[in-house]
């Protein structure tokens, strides 16, 4: 009987000690499941019409590959490529040659970069060359305190991850699955066009597929002059002008929105306004995505967006 025991008692003390070690491990593997590499991004100020706007653009510090220099990139979804201005690059590839020979005139891109955006690393990255684009740098740039801006930071980047943007702690992070702390949220099931996210809002009781845009900064909304008209009232009053189309000048109207309109339970403020563009060189954008308009950074500046590129969902906090 004895020996019987010292057995039982041992088998317990196997079983105990194997399921101790199973919940360390679980416990442990969820805690680093939830650590989060987290870029910090800095708000751009920018004066478009005499008026200054604090938060105009969303630049991201950067390092790629080992060049010693300070670079910024601008956060932009509304762009489904990653990109490196032409007039900084030319000078860049002058004073790197191994960066240099990175080049391919095939792809006409840079293939294989080795990205970091504070403590996120993104390897073997491609970033496409954007012609006629950037603001030249000479070897005083390179000596400057300040960042040196080269290009944009797409779409592309974060398909197949999933991406949160903290609006009000100014980062983001990029990680593979939802983190527990934000999947009991509702989320929105949106679509995807060449890497362009399509969300579904409520305007005047209807749905409507607008463009998520970080490179829109400034604007809620912005739409074609009918579309306006037939949410806001008629009397104009804001008015935008600036290199706001890629470098390109273009004027924008701004019109007080008097209409409902609603994403994931989070309905317009009543001071908000809704825009078109005077020459109308967007409507080119809502024809070929086949959307209402667009919506930015201005509409969730005091949330966290959590973006599941993989199933298609957006969280808002």
């Amino acid at each position: 009987m004895r020996s019987n025991r010292v057995i039982y008692w041992f088998l317990f003390q196997c079983t105990l000690g194997i399921f101790v070690l199973f919940l360390l491990l679980f416990f442990t593997n969820c805690t680093k499941k939830q650590e989060l590499a987290w870029s910090p991004f800095i708000w751009k100020g920018d004066s478009i019409s005499g008026k200054y706007i604090e938060k105009a653009f969303i630049y991201i510090p950067v390092q790629i590959d080992d060049l010693p220099y300070k670079f910024t990139m601008q956060f932009d979804l509304g762009s489904s490529k990653s990109v490196l201005y032409e007039k900084p690059m030319r000078f860049l590839m002058q004073k790197d040659s191994a960066f240099a020979n990175k080049w391919n005139w095939d792809s006409f891109s840079f293939p294989h970069c080795n990205l970091r955006m504070g403590d996120i690393f993104i390897p073997n990255t491609e970033l496409f060359y954007m012609k006629n684009m950037g603001d030249s740098i000479c070897e005083e740039s390179l000596n400057s305190t300040e960042s040196i801006h080269i290009g944009t930071i797409g779409a592309d980047l974060f398909q197949d991850k999933v991406l949160i943007i903290d609006y009000k702690s100014s980062r983001l992070s990029i990680t593979d699955s939802v983190p527990s702390v934000y999947a009991a949220l509702p989320a929105e099931k949106f679509t995807i066009e060449n890497g362009i996210i399509k969300l579904p809002f409520s305007i005047k009781g209807q749905e409507c597929k607008l463009m998520f845009d970080t490179g829109s900064s400034p604007f809620q909304l912005v739409t074609t002059k009918e579309r306006v008209l037939s949410i806001a009232k008629p009397e104009l009053v804001d008015s935008l002008s600036g290199p706001l189309w890629w470098g390109r000048y273009i004027t924008f109207y701004g019109f007080s929105v008097n209409q409902t309109v609603k994403f994931a339970g989070k309905e317009l403020p009543v001071n908000a306004k809704v825009y078109y563009d005077k020459e109308g060189l967007w409507e080119n954008i809502y024809n070929a995505f086949n959307i209402w308009g667009i919506t930015g950074n201005a509409y969730f500046m005091e949330n966290v967006v959590i973006i599941d590129y993989r199933k298609k969902l957006f969280y808002v906090q």
